[in-house]
């Protein structure tokens, strides 16, 4: 009498299929964590830029450089801060024409910051943290939700920036742009970056610096 062997996988067979799928998934989650990353750094980049160009109209329409700092000082370039509250505010007011909300700016404001309330930039919803509870006083952040956003002008206009290092120093600055922390400095107008190095990046949540990326854009 004939048997016929019976069609499946043995025990062995299937913990062997379920062990390279095992592999496979651990080769490909990174791979995959790896092109998010890219692709939030490319849209962060493409938001920096956006903002870079709305700072350049400005100064052409103006004649200077948005003041969101605590003065305007044109004997030396400036870097601004935008976790600290007021620069952050500021900076939307200027740019935008409006508070994050849309709300037309004060009489105030306009003299200080926008006198023709233009918008030389949008932000959007994706720009700010928290947008559950959006309000005028939600920050800025970059597309890993990094709020330590450094904005540096060519406030002294000499076609270059040199002698801002950043908060965290130096070496805690992308790489591209270090020379604008030394006297020389670098060929530019406009910088505005997040970091993943030293301390300059938002450490919070649990987060380090291997959930952040650098973010620059230049002009």
């Amino acid at each position: 009498m004939t048997y016929r062997r019976r069609a499946g996988f043995t025990l062995i067979e299937l913990l062997t299929v379920i062990a390279i799928i095992g592999i496979l998934a651990g080769m490909l989650f990174p791979a995959i964590g790896g092109i998010r990353k890219k692709a939030r750094q490319s849209s962060a980049t493409t938001a920096f830029t956006q903002w870079a160009g709305g700072i350049t109209r400005y100064k052409q329409v103006y004649g200077f450089y948005p003041n969101i700092g605590a003065s305007y000082d044109t004997s030396k370039d400036s870097l601004h801060q935008l976790e600290d509250t007021s620069t952050n505010l500021k900076f939307v007011k200027a740019l935008s024409g409006r508070l994050p909300t849309g709300t037309a700016l004060s009489v105030t404001d306009r003299k200080t910051l926008n006198r023709n309330a233009e918008e030389f930039c949008s932000f959007g919803k994706d720009d700010f943290e928290g947008t559950d509870n959006f309000s005028d006083s939600s920050m800025l952040v970059d597309r890993f939700g990094n709020r330590k956003i450094r904005v540096i002008l060519d406030t002294d206009n000499n076609t270059s920036i040199r002698s801002t290092p950043g908060p965290g120093g130096r070496d805690s600055m992308p790489e591209e742009i270090r020379g604008a922390a030394d006297t020389t400095g670098i060929p530019a107008r406009i910088i505005i970056y997040t970091t993943d190095l030293g301390d300059d990046f938002e450490s919070v949540d649990g987060l380090g610096a291997s959930d952040f990326a650098q973010v620059l854009a230049i002009q």
